[in-house]
């Protein structure tokens, strides 16, 4: 397995009960529509083919499945089985979609193996390329996997990321944590500079209002650097935010990069 974490915190990265929290709260207290403004970026049009890599529970699978039809595909992957199936369960009758449990690293395997669909129009990964350990490897295939004028797309978080900061003031946050608010601009930016002719950058804006500690937390447990022995810290730290200013605010920033050759 090519994950960058193993065990009780790989769980927590990849399995669909943690991302739904993490997805219901964000979508609960962002000042920001992160999916609208992902989608406005990516601009899939009817008839297109997509790969999705590291689909996760299908939040952009299921939105990019309704704007390929008529005539399009989406062939999505992700590391884990739990999240395949939410959102198999989850696609309408009709949804052009094929998703299957894959690694990252077994990407160009399973595209030539595996998926009906092996030609793209757009490769889309967000926030989950910074899982794997050989990201610029998996964005090779990508790009080695796009129609002649395709698109490439990756979405990372970039920082300030203000629960991050806080969980670091009360434990040791681990080191893929930082690399995934670094991967933005250590990673992705020169290697789309390298790869293609044209490249968009965009930054995405969003603060978290959260108006109850229990959020916050239920939020914390489901991240990577959720330590048990800080979580009574974090609460009483969550609640006088709270009781000061009405709601516990915090940054929580991303970084999308698209690449182009050609017109």
């Amino acid at each position: 397995m090519s994950h960058v974490y193993e065990g009780e915190k790989f769980e927590r990265a990849t399995s669909r009960e943690s991302l739904a929290k993490r997805l219901a709260i964000n979508k609960a207290y962002a000042s920001a529509d992160f999916d609208g403004w992902l989608m406005e970026r990516l601009a899939v049009q009817p008839g297109e083919d997509v790969l999705d890599v590291g689909c996760g529970t299908g939040a952009q699978t299921l939105a990019i499945a309704k704007r390929v039809q008529p005539g399009g595909s989406v062939s999505a992957l992700d590391i884990s089985a739990s999240s395949v199936e939410a959102l198999t369960e989850a696609l309408d009758e009709g949804d052009p979609v094929q998703a299957v449990v894959g690694d990252m690293a077994d990407l160009q395997a399973l595209i030539d193996g595996t998926f009906r669909v092996t030609r793209y129009d757009l490769a889309q990964s967000t926030y989950a390329l910074y899982y794997a350990n050989e990201r610029e490897a998996v964005l090779d295939v990508m790009k080695g996997a796009l129609n002649p004028g395709g698109r490439l797309a990756v979405f990372t978080p970039q920082e300030p990321h203000g629960l991050v900061e806080l969980a670091a003031r009360f434990s040791t946050v681990p080191e893929p944590v930082y690399d995934s608010l670094r991967f933005g601009a250590e990673v992705l930016a020169p290697w789309f500079r390298a790869a293609f002719e044209t490249v968009e950058e965009h930054h995405f804006h969003n603060r978290l209002a959260i108006p109850t500690a229990d959020d916050v937390i239920t939020f914390y447990r489901a991240t990577t650097y959720y330590e048990a022995d800080a979580e009574s810290d974090i609460r009483a730290y969550v609640e006088a935010e709270i009781a000061n200013k009405g709601a516990f605010e915090y940054e929580k920033n991303g970084y999308l990069a698209i690449g182009r050759d050609g017109k």
